[in-house]
């Protein structure tokens, strides 16, 4: 792990945003709509990251995923980027593990989870822009759902859970800002 006194955002700024949630809660879509209103900001999407043919979604490319996350991260905080805001590449609170330890330590993390109702989801899969076919979807909801990363009691991060089912976009972003005012004071 390189030397902290190499980054040009002081490790004591540095802060992490993860976005997580199921596939169809709105983490790409909040993560771009919170750029905008992120002081010294950057933003991964995983998904974009994570990009690879053939796709096995198995424990092998979660690694890798986490591995490429952790070093853009790490670049941006190199470059100044004091707050980065990262989504779509969490499973479980073993995963956010894995991926933390990559990491020299930031001065504040913070977990976003977007939950949403079922039907509601399954209607934004098959509307987004970001196509899926029935056969991903029906893999996917085959995943039982984890709240480890919620009920953590020995975690370093600050969690945040949000309902989207009937928020908009920007009432998210206004939720999100408010709850973490060391990003987002007005």
């Amino acid at each position: 792990m390189p030397d902290s006194d190499q980054y040009a955002s002081s490790p004591r700024e540095a802060r992490l945003i993860v976005v997580s949630g199921e596939e169809g809660a709105g983490k790409s879509t909040i993560i771009r709509a919170l750029l905008p209103h992120t002081p010294r900001g950057a933003r991964i999407d995983a998904e974009d990251v994570g990009q690879v043919n053939p796709c096995l979604m198995d424990d092998d490319l979660f690694g890798l995923i986490r591995r490429n996350v952790a070093l853009l991260v790490e670049n941006f905080w190199r470059a100044g980027y004091a707050n980065v805001i990262a989504g779509s590449f969490l499973r479980e609170y073993s995963d956010y593990l894995a991926f933390r330890r990559l990491l020299p330590p930031p001065s504040a993390v913070f977990l976003v989870e977007l939950l949403v109702a079922k039907d509601v989801r399954d209607r934004r899969r098959v509307t987004r822009a970001k196509q899926t076919t029935q056969q991903w979807r029906d893999g996917v909801d085959l995943i039982p759902e984890d709240v480890t990363i919620r009920q953590a009691p020995d975690a370093d991060y600050r969690y945040l859970g949000i309902d989207t089912t009937d928020l908009d976009v920007a009432e998210t972003v206004r939720r999100i800002k408010a709850a973490i005012p060391e990003v987002y004071a007005a």
